[in-house]
């Protein structure tokens, strides 16, 4: 009985995660999230098309309201019922999970494991109550004739069906395997 409850288990598990990972609602490319409320795309080298999904954006949103504004926007797109995990990186990270030569002050990563990763880059060169600058020669970002108070670069890491259907096989192939080699120490009579 308990060996027919722990198989049911294991398949009703296997199914769930199945089913997650091939959840067809999902951004496919950066191009999928809508643009950051009152700002301007960024045409500088190195956010647009020369890193693939890459895209940023001048504003005057500060953290709070840029990274809530991506996280609710990465859940209604993928239509989970519950919210990505969010990680907190420190500035300096970005030049790896973003680009080469990202200046940050803030970087957060949202995820869904195994499915894909949005990383939010916010570079906040003047202090959003009192206008100081942060640093030494922070100043606001010039674009054509209007000035801007922050700059927003996102990166989205998109997973492929086909690798997530790999990791699937592979946890399966490893819990039989353990089952397998445990079933006799669980299972048996005492």
């Amino acid at each position: 009985m308990v060996f027919k409850m722990t198989r049911l288990v294991f398949f009703s598990f296997s199914f769930l995660f199945f089913f997650y990972l091939v959840w067809p609602f999902e951004p496919k490319s950066i191009s999928d999230f809508y643009p950051l409320p009152q700002s301007i795309k960024s045409n500088l080298s190195g956010d647009t098309i020369e890193v693939p999904n890459i895209s940023a954006y001048f504003s005057d949103n500060y953290r709070g309201f840029v990274t809530k504004y991506y996280r609710n926007q990465f859940q209604y797109m993928t239509k989970f019922p519950f919210p990505p995990i969010v990680l907190n990186h420190p500035p300096e990270y970005a030049f790896d999970y973003i680009k080469d030569q990202t200046h940050s002050t803030y970087l957060e990563e949202y995820v869904y494991p195994w499915r894909g990763r949005l990383f939010v880059n916010g570079l906040e060169p003047l202090d959003e109550k009192t206008k100081e600058p942060r640093y030494k020669g922070a100043t606001k970002f010039e674009v054509g004739d209007m000035f801007y108070e922050t700059k927003v670069t996102l990166r989205y890491y998109p997973t492929p069906v086909w690798a997530r259907v790999v990791v699937w096989l592979g946890v399966n192939l490893i819990f039989l395997l353990l089952f397998s080699f445990t079933k006799d120490l669980i299972f048996t009579k005492r």
